[in-house]
């Protein structure tokens, strides 16, 4: 272990098919087993990091029920400790169906978690792990919105996963130092990644970057303004490929402490992962190999 990193966010099962192609309506199609996995963009991009790293450290709420000895198995045998928010509770998993073609595209079919009650403050919490980098992903946005402000009082960066557009970020990123965004995140009365890149100055966020597929990704830091080459791969599935890239950018951010740098292999470590089908097998191979 070189470094400590903290994931607050969303833990799912991922019910995964794989597919000629995408399925009109109405129609039945069979395939293979399914991959069930564990997933969720904090929990992804915290198995990244400690692919990297050997260990990190993940904070959701998984608490009891029919998935809670398959989570702890997942993340115990991919190096991620985790504390579970809901430790003690019932409470109910989150779900996701993943249709995945031939080429790599994916549909998803999920739901929306509900607020949790958790049973670690995130003081403590923070003090037991005493991070050097927090990653929020915008669910859970109570707990999250109190882990961000400890950090931003404590000088610790704070790394914003900014999937899609939820209203608890117009909070969440006042106390946000770097915002990985994908294409679609897009606030009120923005229309282009310009927009973005405002909105972001305007809420004091030092660094921003806009992933987009396999296209360059943009980027906007206190250093310059440029775009960062995704690296070709043969894909055979993007699933977690944008959470992967989060992780891997908080282990490069904390070992080269350069953003365009950490971007750029965070990116390549993405790229990796999308040549292999599921979201665990690229686990087993050295990705500079």
């Amino acid at each position: 272990m070189k470094h400590r990193a903290l994931f607050v966010g969303l833990t799912t099962i991922d019910i995964q098919y794989f597919i000629d192609d995408i399925p009109v309506a109405n129609t039945k199609i069979k395939t293979g087993n399914p991959d069930i996995l564990v997933g969720g963009p904090a929990t992804n991009a915290a198995v990244a990091f400690a692919y990297l790293n050997k260990t990190a450290t993940l904070a959701s709420p998984c608490g009891l029920n029919a998935f809670s000895t398959f989570i702890d198995q997942d993340l115990n045998s991919v190096g991620v400790d985790h504390f579970d928010l809901a430790y003690g509770q019932e409470f109910e998993t989150i779900l996701a169906t993943v249709l995945t073609s031939k080429n790599g595209d994916r549909t998803i079919v999920t739901h929306n978690p509900t607020e949790v009650k958790s049973t670690i403050l995130p003081q403590k919490l923070i003090d037991l792990v005493e991070p050097q980098i927090l990653l929020i992903d915008g669910f859970y946005p109570e707990f999250s919105l109190e882990c961000v402000r400890i950090c931003k009082e404590q000088g610790i960066p704070v790394v914003a996963d900014c999937g899609s557009w939820k209203p608890q970020f117009s909070d969440l990123l006042n106390y946000v130092d770097i915002a990985i965004c994908s294409a679609d995140f897009m606030p009120p009365k923005c229309e282009t990644s310009e927009d973005l890149f405002n909105y972001m100055t305007d809420k004091n966020i030092s660094s921003v970057a806009i992933s987009n597929g396999e296209s360059e990704i943009e980027f906007l830091s206190k250093e310059k303004k440029g775009r960062v080459t995704v690296p070709k791969v043969e894909v055979k599935d993007t699933l977690g490929a944008g959470d992967f890239l989060h992780g891997a950018f908080c282990y490069y951010f904390l070992e080269i402490t350069d953003f365009e740098s950490a971007i750029q292999k965070a990116a390549a470590l993405a790229s990796f992962t999308c040549g292999f089908k599921g979201t665990r097998k690229w686990l087993n191979f050295d990705h500079n190999a």
